[in-house]
């Protein structure tokens, strides 16, 4: 054996710190003495996949261990196998991953390698001076942003040994599902090299082709195309998305390794005779609603909003899978989790990020803005982004009734809310840095959007205080929380002139009750009069609107607004072929054509919150399987199934509904407050 320390880590002593370095391969030798069990335990600070005597161990599993905050932790992963007695051979792939590369930016660091084998007779290998490390194998790079270089004409040759560091980071066993393969697409139509999958997907490219040795081959790739037929690829910013292969004069099978692509749309140049398909790729939950309706449009639209969501769901909820972003923010998940939950069971995923959200809170409890951790978007305290670490775990808590949830989050919760409460007697409002982002001409006043998410969040911190018995905590938000509404009512109500600015004092209940019916009537005016019945909302404001409407008597109003077809809607995107939500209402018009591309993603979850309105008030089904229909707009039926619970409901004679709810042998549910017994129910509606 070699001289080993158990603590050590192993990294290339070669790395350059450049944006794109090659991935690195680490191997070893070991003898038995005798058959017997082996377990490997590796970690990486990057991505890495595993090979023992040249067959991968890594599994099903992509990008292991997953992206985390690694100046804290980082993932672990255990293997065993059974081995013969003789000598053996272990070998490890280390790439950039989310550690290095060009989205770590000025955090970026040299990728290193933890691993341990534990040996039939209690001895031990981990890092030690008989590995050896080679930078010179086929992938020249293999980057998030910028896609892959793979040259299979090279051979790891420079075989030297590795640098051994130490590093002060948890190793932790996975607590959410791996990222993995989960669709195959073909094409739809390959025309001029370019291929169509006929979806908006997160993933890579499979290719088949033969060409002569040195040909280079290059694979861009699109989420929309221009009007000439030709990548729109501007939107990308400083992404480049293209993998380039290196052809070896052999067929050849080309999957990428260490990297990812948001892409309707391939251009494949180099070569003309291949054969191509495409993964969608994502954290490897379960999704459990399937949704049915009389309007094609609608049902898209849902389909829309459920490959966004599972196209941003990749080791962490991101907001774009296709530019240079592609990072946690905190904004977009608070805003859709509920629409998330509806659609998936997404509760290992989401505890397992805000992980990173808590260890990214600053030294006095203010949440992030995005987690895990990147330097470059280090601010605190930020209305409606911020709020995630308090909103995301109660919506958690509404949707599985497990406490666990809330211990774990409480103390970052009420260190949060205690935060807010000092500012609050020292004169300052959370900071609404970035507004109801992306509204459209109707600004929200940054002190409107600060005292309402102080009022919200507080109101869900005081909840988790009630159920976890903290009844002296509860108190104490619930008396902050009266005067933060008193400060608004007081000093904002007067104020409120958008659509986000009624709806987050209505649904937020932040009103006096004499204060209520005028808002009602001036968020109705402002829909139909100064928008024509059409969306004004941004990010904050959207997953509220139709809440605010139906809440207050206004639900025809509300169905209007969803169906509504011309823009801005949501159904506008859907008529003009999107297969996923759009960042902006008018990321691409026929009038305008294509938003400013410094910002204009077409694969971006955030305006289909809307699904909680549709899920939770349309098809009424509530997180805690509490049914309550409400029918309505143009359609003839809806039919909803939700972790095995079906509703369906029809328009029937005389403008009546017929109401089907099954019921799983599994699954409590109760019709507005009764118990229902397993089977099938019927009601007039």
């Amino acid at each position: 054996m070699g001289t080993v320390d158990k603590n050590c880590w192993m990294r290339d002593p070669q790395h350059l710190d450049e944006p794109l370095n090659p991935v690195v391969c680490f191997r070893r030798d070991f003898t038995l003495s005798s058959a017997g069990n082996v377990r490997i335990t590796v970690a990486a600070l990057g991505v890495f996949d595993l090979y023992l005597n040249g067959e991968k161990l890594t599994g099903e599993e992509l990008f292991a261990p997953g992206w985390h905050d690694y100046r804290f932790r980082t993932g672990k992963r255990s293997y065993s196998v059974v081995l013969d007695k003789g000598t053996h051979t272990v070998s490890v792939l280390l790439g950039s991953g989310w550690y290095d590369g060009k989205i770590a930016g000025k955090d970026r660091k040299n990728p290193a390698l933890f691993i341990e084998l534990l040996l039939p007779d209690g001895q031990t290998v981990s890092a030690d001076t008989l590995w050896q490390c080679a930078n010179d194998g086929p992938y020249i790079y293999s980057d998030i942003y910028d896609g892959e270089k793979y040259d299979a004409n090279r051979q790891w040759q420079n075989w030297h040994a590795p640098e051994l560091c130490c590093f002060d980071v948890a190793l932790e066993e996975p607590s959410a599902e791996p990222v993995c393969k989960i669709k195959r697409y073909l094409p739809l139509s390959i025309r001029r090299g370019i291929v169509d999958f006929g979806a908006n997907i997160t993933g890579r490219e499979v290719l088949r082709f033969t060409a002569p040795q040195g040909s280079v081959i290059t694979i861009r790739h699109a989420e929309v195309l221009n009007a000439d037929g030709s990548l729109y690829t501007e939107n990308l910013r400083k992404s480049n998305s293209c993998n380039t292969v290196i052809a070896t004069g052999n067929p050849q099978v080309y999957e990428p390794l260490f990297t990812f692509h948001g892409f309707r749309y391939l251009e494949v140049a180099g070569v003309e005779e291949f054969e191509v398909e495409a993964w969608s790729i994502r954290s490897g939950y379960r999704m459990h609603l399937d949704f049915d309706s009389s309007s094609g449009l609608l049902n898209q639209l849902v389909r829309n909003i459920s490959l966004s969501w599972q196209d941003n769901s990749l080791a962490v909820p991101t907001d774009c899978p296709q530019r240079d972003e592609r990072v946690g923010w905190l904004g977009d998940a608070q805003v859709f989790i509920k629409a998330a939950a509806y659609l998936s069971d997404c509760t290992a995923f989401f505890r397992n990020w805000l992980k990173d959200v808590r260890l990214h809170c600053s030294p006095d409890g203010a949440f992030p803005i995005v987690a895990p951790f990147l330097t470059r978007f280090e601010y605190y305290n930020v209305a409606g982004w911020s709020d995630a670490g308090v909103i995301c775990p109660w919506v958690l808590y509404e949707f599985t009734g497990n406490l666990e949830i809330l211990r774990e989050n409480y103390p970052a919760i009420r260190a949060f809310t205690l935060l807010r409460r000092r500012n609050f007697e020292a004169g300052t409002l959370p900071e609404a840095r970035f507004g109801d982002w992306l509204n459209l001409d109707d600004p929200t006043s940054p002190e409107l959007i600060g005292c309402a998410y102080l009022c919200y969040s507080t109101e869900f911190a005081a909840r988790c205080a009630a159920e976890l018995g903290e009844t002296a905590d509860q108190e104490m938000f619930e008396s902050f929380l009266a005067r933060y509404k008193l400060y608004f009512q007081k000093n904002l109500a007067s104020g409120m002139v958008s659509q986000t600015a009624f709806a987050h004092a209505l649904h937020f209940n932040l009103l006096e009750k004499e204060q209520i019916p005028s808002a009602v009537d001036a968020l109705v005016r402002h829909i139909r009069e100064k928008s024509n019945t059409h969306l004004a909302t941004g990010f904050l404001g959207t997953p509220y609107l139709l809440h605010a409407l139906s809440g207050h008597g206004h639900a025809d109003l509300a169905w209007e607004l969803l169906e509504q077809t011309t823009y801005p809607s949501w159904l506008f995107p859907v008529l003009n072929g999107a297969t996923t939500m759009w960042e902006h209402w008018d990321s691409w018009t026929p009038e305008r054509g294509f938003k400013d591309p410094n910002m204009n993603s077409f694969n971006h979850y955030a305006y289909g919150a809307v699904l909680d309105w549709i899920i939770g008030f349309a098809a009424g089904i509530k997180p805690d399987m509490d049914i309550d229909p409400h029918p309505g707009g143009t359609l003839g039926f809806m039919k909803v199934t939700f972790k095995g619970l079906t509703v369906y409901w029809e328009k029937v004679a005389d403008g009546a509904y017929r109401c089907e709810i099954t019921v799983p042998e599994d699954v409590p549910a109760f019709f507005r407050g009764e118990k229902l017994s397993p089977g099938v129910h019927e009601f007039i509606l």
